[in-house]
């Protein structure tokens, strides 16, 4: 071996190592600036006593891991009560280990889902980076890191959990086993795990041999996990349709039908929150012209904002798992472009925390 082996080989370790450098910074900067807004306007809304890191429906997961899911409402409603299995139990599940070892509840689950979302736009950019370009990856992590919405991964949320599983599926493209497994804990993680099951069903009509093997196997492992957490609930309250009167029933009006009404009487905050769908929506289509399976992933999210349970106000927030639209933003406006947009996006985080000071995001 050559003299100048070893250091080769330290040159390529740290060639290996110095990608990381670039999402792990974008995570961490906009995690700083998250929680900087959150803190600012908690303590200019003197009205609010809850600690804005564990707000809304964060405290449904806290209480959820720690009294577990019950058979009646757990806060009355016009329609009936709220039911806190209208929440997926692998975040609670997941707070609830950990903090099994390392109490107290409620910091350790914001201390891990802002760890999640930092891993997550790790995984994310590497995601990109293998099927575009750095420059697209770097700009699309960053348009999702400090977009409008993204304050709430700085939250006691499950979005930074469902971000890194779905970016460990996209990473393991190719490997079935691996694969339906990650399906499947998406699937209990949030509903959008069922934007995979799209992409995988698309994937099973396009492809041939093995690769429509492992869709098979995809669909099979998701459509299972989501089954178990259906029956789940049908035994909990003594009836089949039990998952219904979760999230379906949180308000009289939701999904398409509260679109349709908040259109009618459009404030400046619904007008922001339509338009970052749309600005999402066409990001997804941008990107299934150079990806079918990141583009119908990315438009089945958009599309689940249509189903009854989704509310207009906490639109933008589904979004943010729409990770494949950032890309297509970027790659379309370019360099200069993505910065201005990003700029843009920004300051819309200012907007969008100061509106959930007085709404549920």
């Amino acid at each position: 071996m050559s003299a100048t082996s070893p250091l080769r080989a330290t040159a390529a370790r740290l060639r290996v190592g110095s990608w990381v450098l670039v999402p792990l910074g974008i995570g961490i900067a906009s995690r700083v600036y998250s929680s900087a807004l959150l803190h600012f306007f908690a303590g200019h809304q003197h009205h609010h006593h809850v600690d804005p890191f564990v707000a809304w429906d964060a405290q449904w997961y806290l209480r959820i891991a720690a009294l577990g899911y019950h058979a009646v409402p757990v806060q009355p409603s016009a329609t009936g009560g709220h039911y806190d299995f209208a929440f997926f139990p692998a975040w609670p599940m997941t707070i609830r280990a950990v903090t099994a070892v390392v109490p107290p509840r409620d910091i350790v689950a914001v201390v891990l889902a802002n760890l999640l979302f930092i891993l997550a736009a790790v995984l994310l950019w590497r995601v990109l980076r293998d099927r575009f370009e750095a420059r697209v990856a770097t700009g699309a992590v960053a348009l999702l890191a400090f977009s409008p919405p993204a304050y709430v991964l700085s939250m006691a949320y499950s979005e930074p959990l469902f971000l890194v599983v779905i970016g460990l599926y996209f990473l393991a493209r190719g490997r079935a086993i691996r694969q339906s497994a990650l399906a499947a804990l998406a699937m209990v993680t949030r509903i959008a795990g069922a934007a995979i099951l799209a992409s995988a069903l698309v994937g099973l009509i396009r492809d041939r041999g093995a690769d429509r093997r492992r869709w098979l196997l995809i669909l099979g492992a998701g459509t299972a996990a989501f089954a178990a957490w259906w029956i789940f609930i049908a035994l909990l309250v003594h009836d089949p349709l039990g998952f219904l009167r979760g999230a379906p029933s949180w308000a009289p009006t939701t999904g398409a039908g509260q679109i349709v009404n908040d259109v009618r009487d459009l404030t400046v905050e619904r007008v922001a929150w339509l338009g970052f769908v749309g600005t999402v929506l066409l990001g997804g289509l941008l990107i299934i012209r150079r990806d079918v399976e990141l583009g119908v992933f990315a438009l089945a999210n958009v599309a689940f904002v249509l189903l009854p349970g989704a509310f207009v106000s906490s639109a933008p927030r589904y979004m943010l798992v729409a990770f494949p639209a950032f890309a297509g933003l970027s790659q379309r406006l370019g360099r200069r472009g993505t910065i201005a947009l990003l700029i843009v996006f920004a300051l819309g985080q200012w907007l969008f925390v100061r509106y959930s000071s007085y709404a549920a995001p």
